[in-house]
């Protein structure tokens, strides 16, 4: 063979370089499906991992998820509109929870409770027929109103009956209407248990005087006022009769007219019959 074939056969195929470039060009492509398969999130093991952060602390907040983002037909990330927090169901303790075929046990409710509940609300509609019967006059006159609701007894009356504009002192001519009352309760407590809750009321008017500096002052004044005579004219324990001034705090009605306004100016003696309760509470 001559000199010029054998250079010819020796300069045919790819350089011997070329062997290192591809291994290294094969092991870039690897790299980067590994990078991108790194970056690829799975809904379903996003779940899973989700549910076992709640399990571990008790919540979890879940992603709303709107569809997963493709560049050139792979799958990049997924698309967030916003989070929000998931509750957890509250699972009873095995010995709470009732067994198949099996109803939860009832409370057993105290017949001696439901006994007295019932005499408190017998004793309450006796004291408010009573009521009704002797001042039916001044309830027609609207000079008081009385109300009944299961073992309470109010009775109402409107301050323009009874006190001066501005005024914690009552009336000389609503103290007949006074007496009369405290009669009633006098002997309403002596055949019964209960207690005596005075409250006094006012509109959304402010006041401010040298005596009253509001009207949280005003309406306690007022409450006292039917307190003491309460006190002065009956044989009631003071321990069971309790002074409450609310203000404008617990309208009737809606501070929106003179007329309103006027209902809403009030105090109101409330009888409870049951010892445990208390207005306000």
């Amino acid at each position: 063979m001559s000199v010029g074939a054998k250079a010819k056969a020796k300069s045919g195929g790819a350089p011997s370089w070329m062997v290192t470039f591809a291994d290294l060009m094969a092991l870039l492509l690897t790299l980067f499906v590994l990078l991108l398969s790194f970056a690829t999130m799975e809904v379903q093991r996003f779940k899973d991992l989700s549910g076992s952060l709640r399990d571990a602390f008790g919540f979890q907040k879940e992603s709303v998820l709107t569809g997963i983002i493709e560049i050139e037909g792979t799958a990049q990330h997924t698309a967030q509109t916003k989070t929000l927090p998931v509750p957890v169901a509250t699972v009873l303790p095995p010995e709470e929870q009732a067994t198949d075929g099996e109803q939860p046990d009832t409370p057993n409710i105290d017949a001696s409770s439901a006994i007295e509940t019932d005499e408190f609300t017998q004793q309450s509609q006796q004291t408010y027929s009573r009521l009704q019967n002797e001042m039916s006059d001044e309830i027609e006159n609207a000079l008081i109103d009385v109300v009944s609701s299961g073992d309470i007894t109010i009775i109402r009356f409107p301050d323009q009956v009874s006190f001066m504009s501005g005024s914690g002192e009552l009336l000389e001519q609503f103290l007949p209407v006074m007496q009369k009352i405290v009669t009633v309760l006098e002997d309403a407590l002596q055949s019964g248990s209960g207690r005596i809750i005075i409250s006094g009321h006012t509109d959304d008017v402010p006041i401010s005087t040298e005596r009253y500096r509001s009207n949280w002052d005003l309406s306690s004044a007022r409450a006292a006022s039917v307190a003491h005579y309460l006190l002065a004219n009956t044989n009631i324990e003071p321990s069971r009769i309790t002074v409450q001034g609310y203000a404008d705090s617990r309208p009737l009605v809606e501070n929106n007219s003179p007329g309103n306004r006027a209902k809403n100016r009030r105090v109101e003696i409330s009888i409870q019959r049951a010892e445990t309760k208390t207005e306000g509470d």
